[in-house]
């Protein structure tokens, strides 16, 4: 995900923000974050009826439009929206409902009366891949290092070093003095961009003995150092491995290693299944100092009695825009109480399992046997995305609307007009990759004739030798 121009969105107002969406996973961001009544503007396309006399045509017209959603609804490859049209238009007019989808490489404006923290936090984490990937992968090799970041959908590479390393020769020492240097590089590099809280693997790797020296290198270095004490603590974390080389397309080889593939199964969601351990025992040995559901999580909040909570993000589909915003403040205040609050996706198992509770409960900091006499409302879950609040007029959302349209066409163009020069330099590598492959085959082609008359001959003068000695037979046997 990225966003043009300045993130300037703040907690607890009204604004707008320019997405594009660059993956898959930037989808499911996003639905976590619209909502019924939100605004968006985009460019669309709807078919327009030209009569002339008798004859009815009709011709697909691109138009900006600005919708109030209504209805929305998640895909893994697209969101698709309906809603009434806001600003005036020469072909669709203010109210008139249109419908359209929201892919990959799709550019918008999404406008909300009211930005809470948790719609922030998951923009901003969406749009960086140190906050949402899991694993970092260090490759080197002599005087070269690469550190990738790893997501489902991405790599980015996050730091690079090349250092010339001299020689090894006998009776100088400036070999391992290069290499020494070289390492402090690398370990430099790795501990200001690895951040442990979310990243759950690291991988380093190098074709020989390089990675392993690096390991006895670092274990020396942090050794007694209380500046490499987030290091020290993660050291489980590091798994070392043979590469080919340093660069990014050893990636692919060391990642479809059986070793490597366990150990990032194993730490998938870990934060998720710890908290959802703790709530199970609890459930198992303690269960008065469990809650379900909203109308308990009201009455232990007022009774300040909440060590963790666990909310899904399809529970927080389900509020109304006031709703949530009570909530936001309830979680901003727990926070500042140091209370755990977890967050979980509705399409992991763990998410799933707490949206058969209701999708909010949470473990108490004493047992409050009164709870179980609390029958929780159970609301009906909708198809679409929460309720719709009432349209409320909020003018300086609507003016900035209203601004950004005229500005909005010229924005829209200067992304398509860069989508197209992406595509070409696409179509030209794929060219370039053809012509490539096509002159090899032509090498191997001619290679392959040569050797076929190289045979060719071979046989030939076999057959010469055979022939002359069949007539040398004959001649023996007319004497």
């Amino acid at each position: 995900m990225r966003f043009k121009g300045r993130f300037n969105i703040k907690p607890g107002q009204s604004g707008s923000i320019k997405i594009i969406i660059d993956n898959e996973e930037d989808l499911w961001a996003l639905y976590n974050v619209m909502a019924l009544g939100d605004y968006i503007q985009l460019a669309t396309f709807r078919k327009v009826q030209h009569e002339t006399g008798s004859k009815v045509t009709s011709k697909k017209r691109k138009m900006i439009l600005t919708l109030r959603l209504e209805e929305i609804d998640y895909r893994p490859e697209a969101i698709g929206i309906r809603g009434k049209n806001q600003t005036q238009n020469e072909f669709v007019a203010v109210g008139q409902y249109q419908s359209d989808e929201i892919g990959v490489n799709s550019f918008f404006t999404l406008y909300k009366s009211y930005w809470d923290e948790m719609h922030i936090e998951t923009l901003k984490k969406a749009a960086d891949i140190t906050q949402t990937s899991e694993v970092v992968a260090v490759l080197m090799d002599e005087g070269i290092a690469n550190l990738f970041y790893i997501s489902n959908t991405q790599t980015v590479n996050k730091g690079k070093i090349d250092l010339s390393i001299p020689k090894k020769r006998n009776g100088s020492s400036q070999h391992d003095k290069g290499r020494e240097k070289f390492f402090g590089q690398v370990l430099e590099k790795f501990l200001k961009n690895i951040n442990f809280e979310n990243v759950k693997v690291v991988i380093i790797a190098s074709p020989g003995f390089t990675q392993e020296d690096f390991r006895k290198y670092m274990v020396e270095k942090i050794e007694n150092n209380k500046d490499y004490s987030s290091l020290k603590n993660n050291l489980n974390k590091l798994i070392y491995t043979h590469s080919s080389s340093a660069f990014k397309h050893s990636l692919q080889e060391i990642l479809s290693k059986q070793e490597i593939k366990k150990n990032i199964t194993d730490v998938k969601c870990v934060d998720d299944v710890a908290a959802m351990a703790k709530f199970n025992e609890i459930l198992l040995t303690e269960m008065d100092k469990a809650f379900f559901g909203k109308k308990q999580f009201e009455y232990v909040f007022e009774k300040n009695a909440i060590d963790i909570l666990i909310i899904t993000d399809g529970y927080l589909r389900k509020l109304s825009g006031k709703e949530r915003k009570d909530l936001s403040q309830k979680i901003k205040q727990l926070k500042s109480n140091e209370k755990e609050v977890c967050q979980f996706s509705s399409l992991h198992d763990t998410g799933e399992r707490i949206d058969e509770f209701g999708g909010i409960v949470g473990i108490l900091r004493y047992a409050m046997p009164e709870l179980s006499e609390m029958d929780d409302e159970q609301e009906e879950e909708k198809k679409n995305t929460g309720n719709v609040d009432e349209e409320i007029k909020d003018e300086n959302l609507l003016q900035l609307i209203n601004n950004n349209s005229e500005s909005y066409t010229q924005e829209s163009q200067d992304n398509e007009e860069d989508e197209k020069e992406e595509k070409k330099e696409e179509k030209k590598e794929k060219e370039e990759k053809k012509e490539d492959k096509k002159e090899k085959k032509e090498k191997k082609g001619k290679k392959r004739t040569k050797e076929e008359n190289k045979n060719i001959a071979q046989q030939k003068r076999k057959y010469q030798r055979k022939r002359s000695s069949f007539d040398n037979d004959e001649d023996n046997d007319e004497y």
